[in-house]
């Protein structure tokens, strides 16, 4: 990326903006991260003067943004294998796999899917992205598996990610879930945040959750399970599995949702020898983004892309299904 300086005048319309807000707003081609850690890191001047990323805009103020690459966090190349879906010189698609962390963090600097990309797409990436998050559109648990798409240079994911507030980025999921879900086809819309007795998990928060949206409908029914596909409106953090969860379905071998030994301790003998053998066969929670549809950076032409069910899931549903015929 080659560093230049741009200069921007607030129009009285736009006063009273956070800074980083307001110059992501004005610059269509970087995101509204880029400009807080620009100016976090001192390279934004307002009238003469070096602007926190907080600092709410006045009506005149004149801005001077050094466009340069943000400084590095901890994150290296690490020759990790990828399951590449798709790939250009503008977006990556893959297929993550369940155990990998997405992104470098307190703990999991190692091993993450932002190490293996750093290798894979070598040291260029490295003049346009902080290497901790890369082109990071959206994310997936540590034990969700399925697609994701990565931006290769400031302007995708800038495209991509105002095309994803929009809800213009399909993501669809397929999950097991605990219990015979009803309705059977249906929407949740339950604010989410951190919870107030566990600040380490997510919960319904209706005081100071944000708006979070997910839509359900069953595709096979089981003893005890079903097997549902899922449409996120929101991406709220752990949203599929909050919300399931609340509604009395966890996914099934959710630790942290009560997806595992808490929710087998609701059944009775019978019903336990049936259920305790999936959790032999699942060591995470069963939940796969199977489906992304997303607008193309360069001309906005519609992509599909599909990842299949992995091995883990297959042998869940196989024994619910084996299961089932007995009884039929």
């Amino acid at each position: 990326m080659n560093h230049h300086k741009i200069k921007l005048v607030v129009p009285e319309d736009m006063a009273g903006e956070r800074l980083d807000i307001f110059c992501a707003r004005k610059v269509a081609d970087r995101t509204r991260s880029y400009f807080t850690k620009l100016a976090a890191a001192g390279h934004i001047t307002a009238d003469g003067r070096t602007a926190k990323p907080s600092l709410k805009v006045k009506s005149g103020m004149r801005l001077e943004i050094e466009l340069v690459a943000p400084p590095p966090l901890e994150a290296a190349p690490e020759d990790i294998p990828l399951d590449i879906v798709y790939e250009d010189d503008r977006i990556i698609v893959v297929n993550k796999q369940p155990g990998m962390v997405v992104h470098p963090a307190a703990g999991n600097y190692e091993g993450t899917l932002v190490n293996a990309i750093l290798f894979h797409l070598g040291d260029a990436v490295r003049a346009e992205f902080d290497p901790a998050r890369l082109g990071l559109v959206h994310r997936l648990d540590k034990d969700t598996s399925g697609l994701l798409v990565v931006a290769k240079d400031e302007r995708a994911l800038a495209y991509l990610q105002k095309h994803l507030k929009e809800r213009e980025i399909g993501r669809r999921y397929m999950a097991i879930v605990w219990g015979n879900i009803e309705p059977t086809k249906g929407t949740i819309d339950l604010p989410i945040g951190r919870s107030e007795r566990d600040r380490k998990i997510m919960a319904v928060n209706a005081r100071h959750g944000r708006s979070a949206v997910t839509h359900y409908e069953l595709i096979e029914r089981f003893r005890l399970a079903d097997l549902i596909s899922i449409k996120l409106e929101t991406g709220r953090t752990h949203q599929i599995r909050v919300h399931l969860a609340y509604y009395g379905h966890p996914v099934m071998g959710d630790p942290a949702y009560g997806g595992r030994s808490k929710y087998l301790k609701r059944l009775s003998q019978n019903d336990l020898s049936y259920a305790a053998p999936l959790l032999g066969i699942l060591e995470r929670q069963a939940l796969h983004a199977w489906k992304l549809e997303l607008p193309h950076p360069d001309d906005g032409r519609t992509m599909n892309f599909e990842s299949p069910l992995p091995d883990d899931f297959v042998a869940a549903l196989d024994y619910l299904k084996n299961e089932k015929a007995k009884k039929i």
